[in-house]
C-alpha cells in the first residue's frame, strides 16, 4: 500500500503542477507586444499646477481652472461655465511636443472627453462641484480624470 502511494504521488504531483502552470499562462497575454498594446486606464486627482506622468514619454499637467459660473448670491445675466486647461507634454523623440488640451461639461465647443493620440481624457469629477459664495475665497480646485491610453496600430 505504501508503494502504491508513492508511485501515485510521483505522477500525480508533476501532472498537477503541469496543470497550474497551463492555466497560469491562460491569463496572460499572447506575447511582450501584446501585453504593452493592451488598452488601460488609470484615474488621477489633480489641482491647478500638478502634473503627472502618464507613460514613460508622455506628462499632464493642469495648467488652470477658468471658472466664470455665477457665484452663489450674485446676479448675473448668464449661468457662466468651468473648464479644465491642461498641457500634455510628450518627450518621444529628438523634440519635446506640447499639445493643449481643454476639458469641460459646460463650456460651449468643449467636451468632456478629449482624444490625442493614443490617450483619451475623460473628465470624472470636480470639486467643488458648485460656484463658491459671493465674497469666499477662491476655492482649491480638485479634478479627477480619467486616461485610457488605446492600443497602437501595428
Amino acid at each position: 500500500m505504501h508503494s502504491l502511494t508513492r508511485s501515485y504521488r510521483t505522477v500525480l504531483l508533476p501532472l498537477f503542477f503541469a496543470c497550474l502552470a497551463v492555466l497560469a499562462g491562460c491569463g496572460a497575454a499572447g506575447s511582450a507586444g501584446d501585453a504593452e498594446n493592451t488598452p488601460r486606464s488609470v484615474t488621477h486627482v489633480l489641482s491647478p499646477g500638478e502634473q503627472v506622468a502618464i507613460t514613460a514619454t508622455d506628462t499632464l499637467k493642469l495648467e488652470r481652472v477658468n471658472d466664470s459660473r455665477c457665484r452663489k448670491g450674485a446676479v448675473c445675466v448668464w449661468k457662466g461655465y468651468v473648464s479644465y486647461s491642461f498641457t500634455l507634454l510628450n518627450t518621444a523623440g529628438a523634440t519635446a511636443n506640447e499639445t493643449d488640451i481643454v476639458l469641460s461639461d459646460s463650456m460651449p465647443g468643449a467636451a468632456s472627453s478629449v482624444t490625442v493620440n493614443h490617450l483619451t481624457f475623460t473628465l470624472l469629477d470636480v470639486d467643488p462641484a458648485t460656484p463658491p459664495a459671493l465674497n469666499a475665497a477662491e476655492p482649491t480646485y480638485r479634478i479627477k480624470v480619467k486616461i485610457t491610453q488605446g492600443a497602437l496600430p501595428r
